[in-house]
């Protein structure tokens, strides 16, 4: 049974901060966690007889945002103490005149454990100010909000206790436009080391490893510290020290996904007055990289649910991505083996297929998990290239890019198979909310920004 109603949806942890008044139909705000970092000890005392022997840090870029596992061997070298331990965040302002209550970006699922015990903690305001953000596009954004997250550890003279922290942080950046036209920032994820200096000596030992797990591993790059990590392979960096007293120079910053801009494309040539002057897609312009991202096609599914009221689930809303409306396959069961067919009008070598693949309500988010999402497609194109496509049970913020390599042709043809999904809590219809095709051009576009 389909509840329906349909999405806007927020990935955990990136939250969307208007920090000015929108001007000339445009404006500009600040998504996600602007920086996370490493544990320091009590700032009252400005002492502490604990050390660092190890530590192990793990940074895992997923498509909207980082996985993050910080572990620590420590040490206490003095007398019994209740340690106190404190967890940097920094994060956005919630918007100005939106709704009351609104809470500012921050960690989702943030737990810190001592030898396996889960331990209470707290959010504490820091002394330290934030600096104003400079953005190259747009006025300068208001300091982020430092603060700890902190927590108690008991230590016994000389033990020694295994400390692990674990969280998800979106990426921070910074979008904005003006009437159609649109940009977006690098995503970046910031994690500071640089506060383990405060504990008892230096840092015995230690690893961090930064793991790819999203498909676009050619857009990571680790802009700080210089010249330490290694990269291991296409998608793994590892950096590994001893004797290490952090400074501000060591801390992390990487770019997990690069900034681009997009402007609309007009219909040049309509098939009736309705169709005039419509927007079929945009242009994608991402450094000298320059694309067609658009929904100019016709669409044919294999079979498509029945409507329920006023609620329909056709195919031909795959299309329209500003939409509360998924498509929705018709057989019992998962919809396993069900396929979606797309007749292009604008045969160009593929970049990418971006999906949305599950189903999207901006009145009731809950149906993205009550319905399946698909978790795995078959992808042939032009009748000839065929490949298996997987996607995460993530929540996506935007679609999720199936990519194309090794393929060169124009594309006309594009046909999805439903191979596997994750399933949902109240329902076994399998939904795509949405289907873009994201085109190779060959040189810049003409197009005239907005003013």
């Amino acid at each position: 049974m389909r509840i329906s109603t349909a999405v806007l949806f927020l990935v955990v942890s990136l939250v969307a901060v208007p920090t000015r008044e929108l001007r000339a139909n445009g404006g500009a705000w600040q998504i996600g966690v602007s920086s996370t970092g490493n544990a320091a000890p009590s700032d009252k005392k400005r002492v502490t007889e604990v050390t660092i022997e190890e530590e192990q840090l793990t940074i895992d870029l997923h498509y909207n945002f980082a996985a993050v596992e910080v572990s620590y061997r420590m040490r206490n070298t003095g007398a019994k103490v209740v340690q106190d331990f404190f967890f940097p965040v920094e994060r956005w302002r919630p918007s100005d005149g939106d709704g009351e209550g609104e809470k500012p970006a921050d960690l989702e699922d943030y737990r810190i454990t001592a030898d396996n015990v889960e331990l209470k903690w707290k959010d504490v305001p820091s002394p330290e100010k934030g600096v104003t953000v400079k953005d190259e596009h747009w006025d300068d954004f208001p300091p982020a909000r430092k603060l700890w997250k902190k927590s108690e550890i008991p230590f016994a003279p000389g033990q020694t206790r295994e400390v692990v922290i674990r969280y998800r942080a979106g990426y921070s950046g910074s979008q904005g436009g003006v009437s159609d036209d649109y940009q977006q920032s690098d995503q970046v994820l910031v994690y500071s080391l640089s506060p383990a200096a405060t504990w008892k000596g230096t840092i015995g030992k230690g690893k961090a490893a930064v793991n790819i797990v999203h498909p676009q591993p050619d857009e990571v790059t680790i802009k700080q510290p210089k010249r330490r990590f290694q990269k291991v392979n296409e998608t793994r960096f590892e950096w590994e020290f001893r004797g290490l007293e952090p400074t501000l120079a060591d801390d992390v910053k990487i770019v997990a996904r690069r900034g681009y801009k997009t402007y609309p494309v007009r219909n040049a040539a309509p098939e009736n007055e309705e169709e005039a002057g419509a927007s079929i897609g945009d242009y994608l312009i991402q450094g000298e990289r320059y694309f067609l991202v658009h929904s100019d096609f016709e669409a044919v599914a294999s079979s498509t649910l029945p409507p329920a009221g006023e609620t329909n689930y056709e195919v031909k809303n795959l299309a329209n991505t500003s939409s509360d409306a998924t498509w929705a396959e018709g057989v019992a069961g998962d919809g396993i083996g069900e396929s979606i067919t797309l007749e292009s009008r604008r045969p160009l070598p593929l970049e990418a297929i971006l999906i949305m693949p599950g189903y999207q309500s901006s009145e009731d988010p809950s149906l993205w998990e009550k319905n399946n999402r698909v978790a795995e497609l078959e992808v042939t194109l032009n009748d000839e290239k065929r490949f298996t496509a997987k996607i995460p049970d993530e929540k996506f913020s935007e679609a999720y890019p199936l990519l194309v390599r090794d393929y060169a042709k124009p594309v006309r043809t594009v046909k999805l198979v439903i191979k596997a999904v994750h399933p949902g809590t109240a329902a076994r219809d399998t939904c795509i909310s949405s289907l873009r095709l994201k085109a190779k051009l060959a040189q810049k576009p003409e197009f005239n920004p907005a003013r």
